[in-house]
């Protein structure tokens, strides 16, 4: 059955990845990557803009699905560093605010330490949690759908 993930990364990043139809994560490691199978649903949450810079965003900014094959190496900057991504496949989404769901977060014991829960750069999450994101982000159905017809 596939999983349901969190990768958290800046706003900047997630278009960059939604643009080109991919998904990355602790900043390009292959075991991060590797983590991750086909089929598998992530939604990207972003606390800011930039890397430790810019405004704040707060919010899951991108929801989809890994598609098939395996990692593979990509370019990410300008000065040569590579990275290992998935290929995945963005639905047309809004952004949703992280406040009104963390009471309703399964993952989420402590609000007022709810930060802690989102330092990894991907962390596996239940289904229950995942539709509460995806209802959020108005593809709620598209999720259950999904769903529906994996089990």
């Amino acid at each position: 059955m596939p999983r349901c993930w969190i990768g958290v990364a800046a706003a900047r990043h997630v278009r960059i990845a939604v643009e080109s139809g991919f998904a990355m994560f602790a900043h390009g490691r292959h075991s991060a990557a590797l983590r991750t199978q086909p089929g598998d649903w992530v939604a990207y949450y972003s606390p800011r803009e930039g890397m430790n810079e810019g405004g704040e965003v707060r919010a899951f900014a991108v929801i989809g699905r890994i598609l098939p094959g395996e990692p593979h190496e990509r370019q990410m900057t300008a000065a040569g560093d590579t990275g290992w991504q998935r290929n995945a496949e963005w639905l047309p989404s809004r952004n949703a605010d992280i406040y009104p769901l963390l009471d309703r977060f399964s993952f989420v014991r402590d609000r007022g330490h709810w930060g802690m829960y989102f330092r990894k750069s991907l962390f596996p999450i239940e289904r229950g949690d995942f539709a509460l994101i995806a209802a959020s982000m108005g593809v709620g159905d598209a999720f259950e759908g999904a769903r529906t017809q994996e089990d």
